[in-house]
């Protein structure tokens, strides 16, 4: 794909404009099925335009999973997502619909949900449930990396 990665000058800065429309998180102690889901992805004719693996700082986790703040597992989750590394993927579906995109990387995140998850916090694989949830979460991971849709 030659035109998902564009170089463009912004106040002497070079950067990259990343197009994307999904974004997934391994979540810690998921990590070795990395390449696993990284394969399915591609399967599905996904493209990784940026991975990123880090520890999310209790602030960052926070912010990512602010809605559920008032939720009983709020605490447990966001404290296990800042407790170890973690790997984020903004991804490019081969889909023209935003909805369909999401669907299919939520179809991913199930499949792997179900063959991997110890409980419902350790569960594998984290992925936007919507539209603009997959740029606020996608710039919340890659913060010094500006993203944008394919479809802005």
């Amino acid at each position: 794909m030659n035109d998902t990665l564009l170089t463009t000058k912004d106040k002497s800065r070079d950067y990259r404009q990343i197009y994307y429309d999904g974004f997934i998180i391994i979540k810690p102690h998921f990590l070795e099925h990395y390449d696993e889901i990284a394969k399915e992805l591609r399967m599905r004719d996904f493209t990784i335009i940026e991975a990123e693996r880090k520890r999310l700082t209790l602030d960052e986790a926070k912010e990512l999973y602010v809605m559920h703040k008032n939720k009983d597992f709020f605490d447990e989750l966001i404290h296990y997502m800042s407790s170890d590394d973690s790997i984020g993927m903004a991804v490019l579906s081969p889909f023209s619909d935003r909805d369909t995109a999401i669907e299919a990387v939520n179809d991913i995140k199930d499949k792997y949900r179900k063959r991997y998850s110890t409980d419902s916090i350790h569960n594998v694989i984290h992925s936007s449930d919507s539209y603009d949830n997959v740029l606020r979460e996608a710039a919340i991971y890659f913060h010094d990396l500006p993203l944008f849709s394919k479809n802005q």
